[in-house]
């Protein structure tokens, strides 16, 4: 509000005198109780005035003398007088003082009274002498403590919360009408302490709206009035935090007067106050975001179900799927747990007819009990957001319906996969705030509690479900200081059976006898799950080491299919606990494998050499992919090694971020984010031909296109690359915490390092790095030793991620 103290001196004289909260008691018209009885008032008065005779001669005689003036103040006001308002007692105090004492230029006086109302702190009138342009003169309410809903937190919904109030107004002494400011008090008492409101914008400007209806403004239309709205406690380590507005009569042309006392209705349901802001356009495809979430029956044939009778309705297309994510049961927590995740929708369906195919595939498609409220159930079906074919996001609140979602951002459960599927800087279309910011607001609220768990499906074996599983936590990064997701779960130990006799380190040791290379998987599998309750077995038929010559498609066949067979089928083996993998880049090697019971393709290729790859993966969603990057082919790959970027990434049409933060084009990334970039193209290739975001595994492909320091480097960049993402125009990628498969083992650029040039001597060298690959954020390591490697992997872990 503005300080009566502040006077700009116009005038010749730049001496003033002051008189600061001069005590007296008047009666100001009727109190907050309407008794007519004096009231204590406070009067200030700042004097311009010329005493440099005074100040050179040491002489009262020539300048103002404060002590005779105030105690004229005192005996002039009397408390037997009605003055009807603290305005006119103003009025009377300054004409008095002005025309009495002739050494006063220039007068400033405020008037307060601390008791003129109830709910206020403080009444008071600022006035000037002689007067200066229009509406300078101000009746200040001050301090208006009031109680109301507000806020777009669920938590903030659940009581009503304190809010100050400051409402500054004309106070017009040529004019027979001015502001009874009793009037407007109890005007915005009434309606605040009603109301419901998301937004102090809202409030402040409602309440400004109110205020104008005051007589005085309809004489002149032109005055304004200055609200301030404070919300208390709102942000840890303040006092407080608010808006304020300036508004006339013409703001306000054409809009409807709040009602006061007759606000929106509190609702019971925490429901947040919004009406639709945009529409659905007809004819043309809207853009749905549907959280699903299962914890009774076979719960991924459930989501699954769902997926498909979503998208075998005429008037929708599920465009993208989310991960999965494993969590513990939210309100109600003594039932199984749940798997949850979102679905991107193109949909020709308005709100409340998305809404109906929802329930009707819960609850007769799939037969939902309900129970009880948030208890257990086969699927259930929410609609979190909903954007016209223009973009814009419809929000609306029904009885049936509310968009966004009510409790969005209080879900970890919800908003995690939702980030997968909507670009870093997307913004909450009711809190205005980006749904990033909110979901680590939350995690940093909740630190350890409800800890999600990132899970790839697998087929069932034994009728016990499989998944492969990357637990997250939040913590905080040393280098930038901020609270990141990151993968807290053991590391998977990925162990490689080459069946070829060409390979670089153990090329044909194995041979053709099936028997041996059992023995061998068998072996791997008992060192693995000496120290770990899961191990990846990866079986390959044909090498891909730079300039190798290619195996025919049937030769690869003969060499994988029968092992797989075999170890699928072997009684020795817990087969619950071992994932099969097929390193392959040919989509028919793939198809056999898959159905001899592979849970995962490994292809170097990143399905760049076989364009069926990703049509194969489509029709098997149970079946991991690891996507690998890489340039050129077998023969060419090594030449291609430069990744310079001239615009780092961040040119007119994209720009990259890590951890939704924008790279600095100065960082020196290049390497990382341009592979990055590749991937994230096969990567929106893979989702365009059918397959499940949380089929997806990335691997930046060591000693794939990349000289020795190139592969140093990838491994320093992990975690970037779990966590990149990018936007170009409307389309965007969002790796957001993917699961990272790393193959370092016995690689050259391990030789370059310690010198060996055998690579079946680099054991010990590659169980180095592999610590270094866990640290770094790697979730799945390759490697050929698998009985050392897993030491090294438990004791990484121990350091990086788990206690012991």
């Amino acid at each position: 509000m503005r300080s009566m103290m502040s006077l700009d001196m116009n005038g010749s004289s730049r001496d003033k005198v002051y008189i600061e909260k001069q005590g007296v008691m008047a009666t100001i018209g009727p109190d907050c109780w309407n008794r007519l009885v004096p009231q204590k008032c406070q009067v200030s008065l700042e004097m311009a005035t010329d005493f440099a005779k005074a100040s050179r001669s040491d002489d009262l005689r020539f300048s103002l003398n404060y002590a005779v003036i105030s105690k004229d103040v005192g005996r002039i006001v009397d408390p037997n007088v009605d003055y009807k308002t603290l305005g006119k007692l103003a009025e009377n105090i300054l004409h008095h003082v002005k025309s009495k004492y002739l050494g006063v230029e220039k007068l400033v006086l405020k008037t307060e009274a601390q008791e003129a109302h109830i709910r206020a702190e403080n009444v008071s009138v600022l006035m000037h002498a002689p007067p200066e342009v229009p509406y300078t003169d101000r009746l200040v309410i001050s301090g208006l403590r009031l109680l109301t809903l507000i806020g777009v937190f669920t938590f903030e919904r659940l009581q009503k919360q304190f809010v100050t109030i400051d409402i500054d107004m004309p106070w017009d002494t040529r004019s027979k009408i001015n502001v009874d400011y009793q009037k407007v008090i109890k005007d915005a008492v009434d309606f605040v302490e009603a109301s419901n409101f998301k937004t102090v914008e809202a409030l402040v400007d409602s309440v400004t709206h109110i205020t104008l209806q005051q007589p005085y403004f309809e004489e002149n239309p032109e005055a304004s009035v200055i609200v301030k709205v404070i919300k208390l406690n709102a942000i840890t380590a303040t006092e407080g935090v608010g808006v304020s507005c300036q508004r006339t009569l013409h703001d306000f042309a054409g809009k409807k007067v709040p009602k006061v006392g007759n606000s929106r209705p509190v609702s019971p349901s925490l429901d947040l106050p919004v009406t639709q802001v945009a529409d659905v356009l007809p004819g043309k495809p809207s853009v749905s975001y549907i959280a699903f979430g299962s914890n009774v029956g076979d719960r991924i044939s459930n989501i699954q179900r769902a997926f498909n009778l979503l998208n075998a309705h005429a008037g929708v297309k599920v465009r993208k799927t989310s991960s999965i994510f494993e969590s513990e049961p939210m309100y109600v927590q003594d039932q199984p747990q749940f798997l949850n995740g979102c679905f991107e929708l193109e949909t020709e369906l308005p709100p409340i007819e998305l809404l109906r195919l929802c329930k009707r595939i819960e609850y007769e498609e799939l037969k939902r009990v309900k129970e009880f409220e948030n208890g257990p159930r086969s699927i259930d079906l929410d609609i979190i957001l909903y954007k016209n074919s223009d973009g814009e996001d419809v929000v609306m609140t029904t009885e049936e319906l509310i968009i966004p979602h009510p409790r969005l951002i209080e879900r970890t459960f919800v908003m995690e996969p939702l980030c997968e599927l909507i670009p870093c800087t997307a913004v909450h279309p009711v809190t205005a705030e980006p749904i990033l910011n909110h979901l680590n607001q939350v995690y940093e609220q909740q630190r350890d509690e409800n800890v999600l768990s990132k899970i790839i499906p697998l087929a069932k074996l034994n009728g016990v479900d499989r998944f492969l599983k990357f637990k997250n936590r939040l913590k905080k990064d040393a280098v930038s200081n901020r609270l990141i997701n990151t993968t807290v779960s053991p590391t998977l130990i990925m162990g490689i059976i080459n069946t070829t006799p060409d390979s670089f380190s153990d090329g044909g040791q194995l041979g053709d006898d099936i028997d041996v290379q059992l023995l061998k998987v068998k072996t791997m599998v008992e060192d693995a799950l000496k120290l770990n309750n899961q191990v990846i077995i990866d079986i390959g038929g044909c090498s891909t080491r730079p300039n190798s010559g290619q195996a025919p498609l049937e030769e690869e066949l003969r060499r994988t299919i029968p092992l797989i067979r075999a170890v699928r089928t072997c009684d020795f083996i817990p087969q619950e606990q071992v994932i099969l993998s097929i390193d392959t880049y040919r989509s028919e090697v793939a198809e056999q494998a898959i159905n001899a019971g592979a849970d995962l393709v490994n292809d170097i290729s990143g399905g760049k050499f076989d364009p069926n790859m990703f049509t194969v993966l489509a029709k098997n969603p149970t079946v991991a992919y690891a996507m690998s990057h890489i340039r050129g082919d077998i023969q060419s790959m090594n030449k291609l090694t430069d990744y310079s970027c001239e615009d780092g990434g961040n040119g007119e049409n994209q720009t990259e971020y890590y951890y939704g933060k924008k790279f600095d084009n100065k960082e020196d990334t290049a390497l990382i984010r341009t592979m990055a970039r590749e991937l994230a193209t096969q990567y929106s290739k893979a989702l365009s031909m059918g397959m499940k975001t949380w089929q997806i595994i990335l691997d930046p492909g060591l000693g794939f296109a990349k000289h020795a320091n190139q592969n140093l480097e990838v491994i320093r960049s992990i975690y970037i690359l779990k966590n990149y993402s990018i936007v170009k125009g409307s389309e965007f990628v969002n790796f957001r915490n993917k699961p990272v498969l790393i193959g370092p083992s016995r690689k050259k650029f391990i030789g370059h390092i310690t010198g060996e040039t055998t690579a079946s001597e680099r054991d010990i060298s590659t169980s180095s790095v592999v610590t270094a690959c866990v640290g770094y954020g790697a979730d799945i390591v390759r490697v050929h030793d698998t009985a050392n490697c897993a030491k090294s992997i438990k004791i990484a872990d121990s350091i990086y991620r788990c206690s012991i």
